[in-house]
C-alpha cells in the first residue's frame, strides 16, 4: 500500500474492475466503484507524514514540503479537472487545470500552459489515490455500519492491521531492510447507491529501526457527486 509514490505514479494502479470485485472472506465483494464513472465531483485530500530522516531519502527541502500536503480539486467528465496543492508549513501552492489535451500549471500567481503530457494531474486524483491506497484484503469479512455523510447514505467499513512492516514501505520511499512494528487503522465510506468511495481515513503508526515514533495520516473526502453546477474553465494568465 505505497501511499506517496502510488499517488505520484510510482506504484501499480488498480483497475476499476479489480476495485469493484474486492472479495470478502465469505465470498462477497465490497462494492468499490471507480469515481471516473461519475459526471462530476469535488474532493479534498490531506496527508501528514512524521518520518525521521525522510530528508535523507529525498531531495533537499522536499521532505519539508511532503510532511504536510493538502489538495483540493474538482473533476468534470469526460476530460476536465482542476486541483490546488498546498505543501509544507510554508504553504507552497501549486495549481493545475486540465481541459481536454491542454494543461495549465501554476507555482504561484501566474499560469503557464504546459506541453502535452508534461504534468499528469490524474496521478493525484482521488480515483487514483483511493485505488492505490485501499488494501484489497483489509476489509475482508468486515460488516459495514450505515452512516449519512453530507446527506448521502453510506456504508462505513473499518479495519485495523498490526504486525511487522515499515512506514517507509507504506510510503513507497525505499525498500524494506528491517521490519518494525506498525499498526494501521483504515476507515472507508462507500455510497450505498453505487459503492463510490466518498471518504477515506488512514492512520498508520509505528517505529523506525532506532525505536523512534513515525506516523502517517491520510484523509480523502469526495463531495457534490454528479453536481451539474461544477464548472472548470481555463485559468486567467
Amino acid at each position: 500500500m505505497p501511499i506517496l509514490l502510488s499517488a505520484c505514479g510510482g506504484g501499480a494502479e488498480q483497475t476499476a474492475k479489480e476495485a469493484a470485485e474486492t472479495p470478502t472472506s465469505d465470498g462477497r465483494a465490497i462494492p468499490i466503484s471507480s469515481l471516473a464513472k461519475l459526471k462530476s465531483f469535488r474532493y479534498s485530500l490531506t496527508m501528514h507524514i512524521a518520518l525521521p530522516e525522510m530528508e535523507n531519502e529525498l531531495l533537499p527541502g522536499l521532505a519539508d514540503f511532503l510532511s504536510d500536503v493538502e489538495i483540493r480539486g474538482a473533476s468534470v467528465a469526460p476530460d476536465k479537472s482542476e486541483m490546488q496543492m498546498v505543501l509544507g508549513k510554508a504553504g507552497k501552492t501549486i495549481g493545475a487545470v486540465v481541459i481536454g489535451d491542454k494543461t495549465w500549471f501554476s507555482s504561484g500567481e501566474e499560469w503557464t500552459e504546459t506541453p502535452d503530457g508534461a504534468l499528469d494531474v490524474s496521478l493525484l486524483s482521488p480515483d487514483t489515490v483511493s485505488s492505490s491506497v485501499i488494501d484489497q484484503e483489509a476489509f475482508a469479512g468486515t460488516e459495514p455500519a450505515k452512516e449519512a455523510i453530507s446527506g448521502v447514505d453510506t456504508l462505513h467499513y473499518t479495519a485495523t492491521q498490526s504486525g511487522l512492516g515499515s512506514l517507509r514501505e507504506l510510503l513507497g520511499l525505499v525498500e524494506l531492510e528491517n521490519d518494525a512494528p506498525v499498526e494501521t487503522k483504515m476507515d472507508l465510506w462507500l455510497t450505498e447507491d453505487g459503492g463510490y468511495p466518498v471518504r477515506m481515513v488512514i492512520d498508520a503508526k509505528g517505529t523506525d529501526t532506532e525505536g523512534r515514533e513515525v506516523s502517517i495520516q491520510l484523509e480523502m473526502n469526495v463531495t457534490d457527486l454528479d453536481d451539474p453546477g461544477i464548472e472548470i474553465e481555463p485559468p486567467h494568465s
